[in-house]
Order: C-alpha cells, then sequence, then structure tokens
C-alpha cells in the first residue's frame, strides 16, 4: 500500500520547531508534516511538497537564506494548491512581514499558543476560512 503524502509542510530554521511540529499536529490531529529548514531542501522534495494541503513557511530563514517570499513564489510556480500560512516572530513593520502581507496570504505570529495553530491547520485541511 502507497503512503500518504504528507498533509502539512513546514518551513522554518528553527530546529526546536521542526522537531516538535510533526509531534505536536500527529498528536493533536493525525496528519503528517514534512519539516524542511530551507528552501532549497524543500525544492528537493517537490513532488511530497505539491501534495500537501497546508503550507506553514516562516517568513525569515535567516539572512545567508532565501525566505518564505521565496519560498510561496516557488510553491506558486509548482502548482502547489493547498493553503499557505507565513509563521513569523517579526513586527509588522518588518520588510519582510510587509512584502508578505502584500501577497495576500494569512501570517500567524510567534510566540503562537498551540491550541491556534492546531485549529487553524484542522480548518485549513477542512478547506475552511
Amino acid at each position: 500500500m502507497a503512503k500518504q503524502p504528507a498533509s502539512v509542510i513546514f518551513l522554518d530554521d528553527s530546529e526546536d520547531l521542526r522537531e516538535l511540529m510533526p509531534i505536536l499536529l500527529k498528536t493533536a490531529l493525525g496528519v503528517d508534516c514534512l519539516c524542511f529548514s530551507s528552501l532549497k531542501e524543500l525544492e528537493k522534495h517537490s513532488e511530497a511538497a505539491v501534495q500537501a494541503k497546508v503550507a506553514i513557511l516562516d517568513i525569515n530563514l535567516g539572512s545567508d537564506s532565501d525566505d518564505g517570499v521565496d519560498a510561496l513564489n516557488w510553491l506558486k510556480e509548482v502548482g502547489f494548491g493547498g493553503r499557505i500560512v507565513f509563521f513569523t516572530g517579526h513586527a509588522r513593520t518588518n520588510p519582510q512581514v510587509e512584502q508578505a502581507e502584500r501577497s495576500g496570504v494569512e501570517i500567524l505570529e510567534k510566540p503562537l499558543h498551540a491550541d491556534k495553530l492546531i485549529s487553524f491547520v484542522e480548518h485549513a485541511l477542512n478547506g475552511n476560512e
């Protein structure tokens, strides 16, 4: 039997968050989550990424890296049809956050309570706004 594709992809430069996210989503919702630390890593798994239903993207992936807006643009290029949300700990006045807001993608701010994240993912998986 073929393995089901992961329901969620998570792009963040925090190793701790990448370790916790799959556990949280599997425990709370029973869904799989693939985690990536960079756009380059995500691109290597493009087939799995495109099949996901939800993408949670950190806006700032570090100074020497592409950012979440680059990941958003790449996901659109490869035909990602799921729901995308940005995840950030930066102030709304940060240029990257301002650019993300202009993209029309929802922004979840860090620190984020687990129940709010779970609720967002659950609604996104069910096709609700």
